[in-house]
Order: C-alpha cells, then structure tokens, then sequence
C-alpha cells in the first residue's frame, strides 16, 4: 500500500514529537499515557507546520519565489492531513504507520 505524500510527511511529523514527550508507560490513563502524548504530538505537529508556513509565505515576497510557493502548497497539504488526523477522519492504523517508517 502506498501512503500518499502529504500523509507520509504529516505521520512522520507527529512520530518526531510523539518520542520527544513524556511517557508514564499506560496505554490510556493518565496525563501522560501513549494516547495523551499521540494527541499532543499533532498539537505540537500542526503548531509547527503553521509557523513553517508562515516563514515560507515571508520569504515569498522575494522575486524568483516559485519554489518557496511548492513547499508553502506541499505544507497546505500536509497541515490538511494533520487536521483530517487530529478529527479522527485520518483514521491512522497500526499497519499504516508501520508503513511509512520501512522507507
């Protein structure tokens, strides 16, 4: 199965972060439970894309920009995954995510 590159980049955003939080070893209870922490990550993932997206619609305002306008249009995309994710309309399997890290 091949994961389209906008989920692929936005699965292995919220990975980065989701190591990098705090862990109390259950699965779902607690404040930091591997479900917790998974929410967090795409909290701290979208907050990151956005202000990635911001400094790239900064630096647009410089003449001969049409690659600076690709990657603000590759992380329209990847923001959008994100959300679709975080509403639980990504709906993320186990195998999924397995996927893009094989790579």
């Amino acid at each position: 199965m091949e994961i389209h590159q906008h989920r692929k980049a936005a699965l292995e955003i919220i990975h980065d972060y989701y190591f990098m939080l705090p862990n109390n070893g259950s699965l779902n209870s607690g404040i930091n439970s591997c479900d917790s922490r998974y929410k967090e990550a795409i909290e701290c993932a979208l907050i990151g894309v956005k202000r990635l997206i911001l400094t790239l619609e900064f630096m647009s305002m410089e003449p001969n920009s049409a690659f600076v306008m690709d990657r603000i249009n590759f992380y329209d995309e990847v923001q959008a995954e994100l959300y679709k994710i975080k509403e639980g309309n990504g709906g993320v399997s186990f195998n999924e995510l397995i996927e893009v890290f094989k790579k």
